[in-house]
């Protein structure tokens, strides 16, 4: 096994909104009780549908957002009960990659203000020469060139921001980076190059990928493990072969035929995921998903299944896998 890099144990990230003056607190369940194990070196994929709760998991880990209850340890430690000034080492080893190139740059910095101003915070002492030189070497590493740094985020492409998004991250040299749906803004032609770029990155500098996102098919050219969330909860995780051969949970597998295919000529049996997902403000009672379920018994109506091991690495949230 794997050696993880993090371990995420009973993760609870609730929202209090109130609708009205006159109305108490509702609690959105964004993320409920979530547990995983992320190795070392890994491309980790979270997939679901819009409002499952993958964004909200990937800035908990981040500490953008407090949690609620449980713990996200890395290197042995709760990095979620320390302070501002205890947690600045971990600041540095774990960055975030945003979905929108065109809003998470300042559009009024040059590039080299933009990727070096978190040389200046983490390298105490570090001279202007030794920054643009760190600057030159990830931009290369990007596929950018050294005079790109001199100019603003509106003069690049939606590919090139992206890439400028990905340097800033990698220019700290940080073990754990949260890919928030990345390529979602681009042509597919540029999606392509962009996942090349990440992998090439990720081999030469030893990263962890959390890879948040909602296309199947880049979940299987890109990823070596999944986990499926659905109405904040992982209902299902284990390696990427596993589950792309054998999908246990109904929502993955309903998941996985609605994903289209390019070719054609290939015929196949149309399944949609019927209805649309539940309010986590007022979420179904036992299984989450029974409502959509083609499975469903009453079982899964009153009792809410446990998150169990079916083999080995394979964990499941269902009373009856498929």
């Amino acid at each position: 096994m794997v050696e993880p890099l993090m371990t995420i144990t009973n993760l609870k990230k609730h929202f209090a909104l109130k609708k009205n003056v006159f109305s108490k607190n509702v609690i959105v369940k964004a993320v409920d009780d979530v547990n995983l194990e992320i190795p070392r070196e890994s491309i980790f994929a979270v997939v679901g549908e819009s409002g499952s709760g993958k964004t909200t998991l990937g800035r908990t880990l981040m500490k953008l957002i407090p949690p609620t209850a449980g713990m996200v340890s890395m290197d042995g430690k709760d990095i979620l009960t320390l302070d501002k000034k205890a947690f600045l080492p971990y600041r540095r080893k774990m960055q975030i990659v945003f979905q929108d190139p065109y809003n998470s740059l300042h559009p009024r910095k040059l590039v080299k203000t933009v990727i070096g101003e978190g040389l200046k915070i983490h390298f105490k002492g570090i001279s202007e020469m030794e920054i643009r030189d760190k600057i030159r070497e990830v931009l290369l590493q990007v596929g950018l060139r050294e005079e790109h740094m001199f100019r603003y985020p509106h003069e690049f492409s939606g590919g090139q921001r992206q890439r400028i998004a990905f340097a800033r991250a990698i220019v700290l040299e940080p073990e754990f980076i949260v890919l928030d749906e990345p390529t979602s803004a681009l042509d597919v032609s540029v999606q392509a190059m962009v996942l090349k770029m990440l992998q090439e990155a990720r081999a030469q500098n030893a990263l962890t990928y959390l890879f948040i996102t909602h296309n199947l098919s880049i979940v299987d050219y890109f990823a070596n493990h999944l986990a499926v969330m659905y109405l904040g909860r992982v209902v299902e995780t284990g390696s990427k072969a596993e589950i792309f051969d054998h999908p246990a949970h109904p929502y993955t597998r309903l998941l996985m035929n609605s994903n289209p295919i390019p070719d054609p000529f290939l015929k196949r049996e149309k399944q949609v995921v019927r209805g649309e997902i539940p309010s986590p403000i007022h979420p179904p009672s036992g299984c989450h998903f029974h409502p959509r379920c083609p499975f469903a018994k009453a079982e899964c109506k009153e009792q809410e299944p446990q998150y169990r091991e079916i083999s080995s690495g394979h964990f499941i949230r269902c009373h009856f896998p498929v």
